[in-house]
């Protein structure tokens, strides 16, 4: 523990004297009372209680002075508080076949809204954050608790053209908290051949260990058809081992869509297979809708995972409040014994 005005702590002395105050004060009461009466005689006049029962009303008051006197010098310590420590990262496929509109209005509009209400499901205090992925994944917002930072982040999604899933399971893997300190080399040799992202900055300390990582997962949305970059299935291994749950939404009909693009009829593909793969690797679960009910099950399957951190504050209001009820306590015991205050 440590004091913001140590200076403070001198009045700590007035407890022993005090002390030694109520001693003088309780032994000239004696040397009073043994002028009236013979103290034999005084002994049958007045009951006299116990001396622990004299002496506990007292400490209590002493110990309220104790505590009002550290209290003001502003005591400062590492408390362990509790803390909502998850983490989810939304992967959104922003390749073109997302404009079908076999789920209305838009696949990536389907999107786009359920990542909305999925935000507004979970507790505040769970961090967020948004990769969007198609040659590529892109960060376009770290965890935060910051809604309206990831509103923000969502409007700015365009579409691009190829699909990479692994390229965004991997960007929203990197970002989670301590992922890239556990996974080091292994995410790093996945990521830059296909990504324009800068490199992992070198690590700081040591890595955390796996016990120890804040729960995260990725709600990963797509259409489930992957034609570029890193293998999915690899990377999906890599966020299992990094303790990265993986629920995934598909957006699509079986049997894709025909729609007309660039004045042309063009067949825009849906295969959910690989996403359910994805799910299972993970030990996360696939869902072959954005219903809200499907994302209730999500926000259920996750929960508010609480943890302790020790956090730096100062406790002068915890020992005012111990000084308070030693106080009153002194105060009710001399009510009760003695029908008066010492």
């Amino acid at each position: 523990m440590e004091f913001t005005w140590p200076v403070m702590l001198w009045a700590v002395g007035l407890v022993p004297l005090l002390l030694a105050g109520q001693r003088w004060l309780a032994r000239r009461q004696q040397r009073v009372a043994a002028q009236f009466a013979d103290p034999r005689l005084f002994e049958r006049l007045v009951v006299r209680p116990p001396r622990w029962q004299r002496a506990l009303p007292v400490g209590c008051y002493l110990a309220a002075i104790l505590l009002l006197a550290v209290a003001l010098a502003r005591p400062v310590a590492a408390i362990p508080l509790p803390v909502n420590r998850a983490a989810v990262m939304l992967a959104i496929d922003t390749s073109r076949s997302m404009v079908a509109t076999d789920v209305p209005p838009s696949r990536l509009d389907a999107a786009r809204q359920a990542a909305r209400e999925f935000a507004a499901l979970v507790p505040r205090s769970t961090k967020i954050g948004l990769v969007v992925f198609s040659e590529y994944g892109q960060v376009l917002l770290p965890p935060t608790t910051d809604r309206q930072a990831l509103a923000e982040a969502l409007e700015r999604i365009q579409l691009q053209s190829a699909t990479s899933v692994g390229g965004g399971i991997l960007e929203a893997v990197r970002v989670l908290p301590g992922r890239a300190q556990v996974l080091g080399e292994r995410l790093e040799r996945l990521l830059r051949p296909n990504s324009p992202q800068p490199p992992l900055p070198p690590p700081t300390g040591p890595a955390p260990a796996l016990d120890d990582l804040a729960p995260a997962a990725i709600v990963l949305f797509s259409d489930g058809v992957n034609n570029f970059g890193p293998d999915p299935f690899e990377a999906a291994q890599l966020a299992r081992d990094g303790k990265v749950r993986i629920y995934t939404i598909a957006l699509g009909t079986p049997g894709g869509t025909v729609m007309r693009l660039d004045n042309q009829l063009v067949l825009v593909p849906f295969d959910a297979s690989g996403l359910e793969r994805i799910a299972r690797m993970t030990d996360g679960k696939h869902f072959a809708s954005a219903r809200a009910e499907d994302l209730r099950a999500i926000a259920r399957e996750l929960g508010r995972v609480i943890g302790w951190e020790r956090t730096r504050m100062e406790v002068s209001f915890l020992l005012v409040g111990l000084a308070a009820v030693s106080m009153l306590a002194g105060g009710g015991l001399s009510l009760a014994w003695f029908r008066r205050l010492p």
